[in-house]
């Protein structure tokens, strides 16, 4: 006889993914999938306080999901999408592993979900790259925060929020426009800008985030793509993260953006893991 149970004691959760490699995230909330006294599945999750705030919607981030079989999780899926439902959220981003093809089967069959891409993260040792740049790379300051900002409008639409149907353009494109502008005014830890005749032609901005650095948003405005901008920005802010004495440097794309792929394999980066991301409206009726 399953039973549900939510927020199982921590040391439980993690013995249960040890056990099946699985190394856990960091989460908020728990649902369990328990027989008798055994763990039998697990779903992590979090409320995504910013994004709902931005979106006006009550938001929910699936960080890892697992179970000993496809039914089990399936149950513990259906149940997980009925007590948000009734908890009124309106949609829950839910990333699964791309090598897990019964999670997907069961995520593809929840009502009212979306495909909305895929993410490759690649990682490459930190290093030097001695690169010589056609364009003035500098610290970006307060004085750069609206033109990073602006630029990161319209720089992403290859990322998940512009492939959602219930997401509107202009609500994607506000909310890169915010993300830049947070980094900017100091979640980053480090950001640059490049400029070309006193305009602001591209930037990057990373986070020294655990035992990596991760190159979190760059854009380069059109026109200026393929003219060097993308690869000494990043090679620059690679360069400059040895202050924080990572070993490793970490980047995430879309499986079919093949120019930023071939630019981070060009830098040495060298992919590591990659996932199906969904999107499902439990407040929605079934289409």
């Amino acid at each position: 006889m399953y039973r549900l149970r939510e927020n199982l004691a921590q040391d439980m959760i993690h013995a249960f993914l040890h056990q099946k490699g699985i190394q856990p995230e960091a989460y908020e909330s728990s649902l369990c999938l328990l027989e008798e006294n055994s763990l039998q599945g697990v779903i992590l999750y979090e409320n995504s306080s910013w994004e709902s705030q931005l979106f006006r919607k009550n938001i929910i981030n699936v960080k890892l999901a697992a179970a000993n079989s496809t039914g089990q999780l399936k149950r513990l899926f259906q149940e997980f999408y009925a007590a948000r439902r009734a908890a009124g959220t309106d949609f829950i981003f839910i990333k699964i592993p791309a090598e897990d093809i019964g999670a997907m089967q069961v995520v593809q069959q929840l009502p009212n979900a979306y495909f909305v891409g895929s993410l490759l993260k690649l990682v490459s040792p930190v290093r030097v790259y001695n690169s010589t740049p056609p364009f003035e790379i500098t610290e970006a300051g307060p004085g750069d925060t609206e033109a990073i900002s602006r630029l990161a409008r319209d720089a992403f639409t290859k990322s998940r929020y512009y492939q959602d149907p219930r997401l509107s353009y202009e609500s994607a494109n506000r909310l890169f426009e915010e993300w830049a502008r947070n980094n900017a005014e100091g979640r980053a830890s480090l950001q640059f800008a490049a400029t070309y005749k006193g305009e602001t032609v591209g930037f990057v901005q990373g986070l020294s985030k655990g035992d990596e650095f991760v190159l979190d948003l760059m854009a380069v405005k059109p026109g200026f793509e393929g003219k060097g901008a993308g690869f000494h920005l990043a090679a620059h802010v690679i360069e400059q993260s040895l202050r924080f004495q990572h070993k490793t440097v970490s980047a995430g794309t879309q499986l079919h953006n093949v120019r930023a792929i071939r630019l981070y394999e060009r830098m040495g980066f060298k992919a590591d893991a990659s996932y199906y991301y969904y999107h499902v409206w439990p407040g929605k009726e079934a289409d």
